[in-house]
């Protein structure tokens, strides 16, 4: 059913990749991007090419996105990035905390997408797929993969388990301290892999909601032909025993039209609270923590509250919107709403209590979504709420790109 492609990649050479290879686009601001990207040959160059712009320049302005054409070949012309001379799939494995991910990477099939065979489980922002196709239009290539996931087969499990027996192709840290390395597959392994996969079901979208979807518009934006590399994306397939959700925690920024004292009744009525001495992070779902006042409080979802919950509104981040920010906060979309910023887990507790401390409202402590969950809704066609999942490791990017071109 769902195709994984082998495909020419353009990678760095293993004697750049150390220093090519960066975090993805999304998880840092540009102060960070520059501060990550002073090596001329880091992959920032390309993925956030406003670094190289004056601070007057918009981030997302087209001027951006042909800077990134014009360093993408700069590139290739310098050698640091070169073109894969056969096309194969790839093993790539990160090993961040003692613990490792490994996923193949190849092509996903636009059509894949169209019809369904890649599921989804979120919505995206048409203003945030505009400057994707933007990117992608004007480096004519997909610089970064989308993150799938799939039940686990133990003949990929066995491939894995071989293959990184033997010495990388490339390897390469990033900062927060994941090593990233990359092996290219056998014409055998690539037709193993490649066949394991086709006797799939579905591919699921853990992460790359917007690449996937600005892809897939490039892709039917140009002119059709059987062959053409834009009919595909490029993707990780990770499979669903190697992903780590970590918690996507919510901070409000203000009080809205309530205060500390009424919210804290109010909430009462919700959850049962419990002010703690010090953070303790939520131990299983319908429970969650908060930050208030210079207080941590664990919470636990009233009995009435979950009672008849199915997937998704059984999440505890579409319980803590149904019944928490909409009904007590006022903040009722929160795709939208400039009153919440979403934290993602790898920060931890202390990032929404210094924010907390400096004036933010309060903060909330998920218990994180796990990935069986996701492929449920998923499954049943259901879409969950906005910044529901954050996986880590993040896939790395630079160790190798889909070029738009033959």
């Amino acid at each position: 059913m769902p195709k994984l492609r082998p495909f020419r990649a353009l990678r760095p050479t293993s004697e750049a990749a150390p220093r090519v290879v960066a975090l993805p686009y999304d998880v840092m601001n540009r102060e960070e991007a520059s501060a990550q990207g002073k090596d001329p040959n880091s992959y920032l160059h390309i993925t956030r090419a406003e670094i190289d712009l004056p601070i007057s320049v918009d981030q997302h302005a087209d001027q951006v996105h042909e800077q990134a054409g014009a360093n993408l070949a700069d590139f290739i012309d310098r050698g640091v990035l070169v073109r894969e001379n056969e096309p194969c799939l790839y093993l790539y494995r990160e090993t961040w905390r003692g613990s490792s991910q490994v996923g193949i990477v190849g092509c996903a099939q636009v059509a894949d997408y169209q019809d369904g065979t890649i599921k989804r489980h979120e919505k995206t922002l048409a203003i945030k797929e505009a400057d994707r196709i933007k990117h992608f239009d004007r480096v004519n290539a997909h610089t970064e993969p989308v993150f799938l996931t799939y039940r686990a087969r133990e003949e990929i499990d066995a491939l894995t388990a071989r293959v990184t027996q033997e010495e990388p192709l490339l390897k390469g840290e990033t900062l927060e301290g994941t090593v990233h390395e990359l092996w290219p597959l056998s014409p055998e392994d690539t037709s193993l892999a490649s066949e394991v996969f086709e006797s799939l079901d579905y591919f699921y979208i853990a992460d790359g909601h917007h690449r996937s979807a600005s892809a897939a518009k490039v892709g039917l934006s140009r002119p059709p032909r059987a062959d053409a590399p834009w009919n595909e994306f490029l993707a990780v397939a990770v499979p669903d025993h190697d992903l780590r959700c970590l918690p996507y925690n919510r901070l409000v920024l203000d009080w809205g039209d309530t205060t500390p004292e009424q919210f804290l009744k109010d909430l009462s009525q919700v959850a049962a609270l419990t002010e703690l001495s010090e953070f303790a992070a939520p131990e299983n779902a319908g429970a969650f923590s908060m930050y208030l006042g210079g207080k941590w409080y664990a919470c636990r979802f009233h009995p009435q509250v979950l009672a008849g919950k199915e997937l998704p509104d059984s999440l505890d981040v579409s319980l803590l919107q149904e019944t928490v920010l909409s009904p007590l906060l006022g903040i009722t979309d929160p795709r939208t709403s400039e009153r919440i910023e979403f934290v993602g887990g790898i920060r931890g507790d202390s990032e929404l209590k210094a924010a907390v401390d400096k004036g933010a409202a309060c903060a909330f402590y998920m218990y994180p979504t796990q990935i069986n969950q996701v492929m449920e809704v998923a499954d049943a066609g259901q879409i969950m709420p906005p910044k529901s999942t954050w996986f880590e490791p993040k896939l790395g990017s630079g160790l190798f790109a889909h070029p738009l071109w033959d």
